[in-house]
This record gives C-alpha cells, structure tokens and sequence, in this order.
C-alpha cells in the first residue's frame, strides 16, 4: 500500500463518519461537496477540464449536479476505490493523488476546527516532503515575493539539518514546519496550517488550485 492509499482510505471513512452536512476547509462546500469533486475528478476527466479551462465550466457545473443526486454513500464509495481501470491516472495514483489526498483529508478533518498535525510515520512526512518540493514549482508564483519553506520533521533535523526548498526568485519569505503543513500552505490552507512565518508572506503569490 502507499501513502496516497492510506489518505484516500483514512479520508473515505472519515467521510462516513462525520455524514454529508459537516464542514469543510474549502469555502462553502461541505462533505458532500467534496465528496463529489474526488468521483468527477477520477471518474469524469471531460468535465474536470472545466475547472481549469473556462468554456468548459458549463459541463463541469451539469455534471457535478447529476453527481450531487447521487446517494452520498455510494460516492464515499467510489472515491475509496480509486480512479476507474481505464483512467491513467490509476497507474500513476500514489504520485498524482498523494497531494490531492493528503489535502482533502485534512479538509475534512480540520474543517470543524481542529487544527493539531496528525503524529504521522516518518515514510508519511517524507512522501509528504516529496509533493511539497514537487508542487511548489508548480503553484508559487515568480511573479510575487520568492519563498523558502524548511522541513522540521525530517529524520535528524533536530541536530540542525533542515531540508528546504526555495522557489519563486530570491527569497524574501521563510515559512517553517512539518512537512504536511508545509503542504497544506502551498495549496492555499494558510488558516488552517501550523508553520513559523517570517517575512512579508501576503506578498507571495500562489496560482489558483
């Protein structure tokens, strides 16, 4: 099993648990909500592209509302099980979901304002770290303030080795702490993460997710 499995398992129960009505942290949606977005995710790439390419939000709107009349069991279900067999992206599923898992997870978790970092393994922190340094390329801006963002919870940090990545220019910006806070950061959970901030952050631009 990996990472990305054991978040997508751990979401998915906790999903059931809490029922379809519970907050989430994305705004205005609720687990059922987010349920949703994970199955038209993995299951409906032709309308998925709507999130991104703007004449094509239509579609993604009449398909997340078909998904919407769906029992909400059915969908906790379905995400659980992963991408369908013929998706790609189910060969692919513990790098391109582990991210996107781990997040939500959270979401959930945290959406009811808990706000303490799960004592996660240390394999965990370390893919964690891995889709840190992976996405922030991706996602911080060189148009804004450049950032660094240094790793707490690496093994042996403690004695003063702290991994850390800078991306965005020079760095103007430091942000410190676990690896999946650091995540969570990048993907724009600023409220909801634990990290040690110092520099002018509200200069740092983040490209939409």
């Amino acid at each position: 099993m990996t990472v990305s499995h054991d978040e997508r398992t751990a979401c998915a129960d906790l999903l059931l648990s809490l029922g379809p009505d519970a907050p989430t942290l994305c705004e205005g949606w609720t687990t059922r909500d987010l349920a949703v977005h994970l199955v038209v995710r993995e299951h409906r790439p032709d309308a998925t592209v709507g999130m991104f390419v703007r004449p094509f939000a239509g579609h993604l709107a009449a398909v997340t509302e078909q998904y919407s009349a769906k029992p909400y069991e059915e969908l906790v279900e379905s995400y659980r099980q992963g991408p369908p067999v013929w998706n790609p992206m189910r060969l692919v599923d513990r790098f391109i979901n582990l991210a996107e898992n781990f997040v939500h997870h959270e979401d959930v978790r945290r959406g009811g304002g808990e706000r303490t970092p799960r004592d996660l393994p240390q394999a965990t922190r370390d893919a964690l770290w891995s889709a840190v340094t992976q996405s922030a390329r991706g996602f911080v801006s060189s148009s804004g303030a450049g950032v660094r963002l240094v790793r707490t919870d690496a093994a042996g940090s403690g004695s003063g080795h702290r991994p850390e990545v800078t991306v965005g220019g020079s760095p103007e910006v430091t942000l410190t702490g676990e690896a999946g806070e650091l995540l969570l950061w990048i993907f724009g959970r600023d409220k909801a993460c634990t990290l040690t901030i110092d520099g002018p952050v509200d200069k740092v631009v983040r490209r939409k997710i």
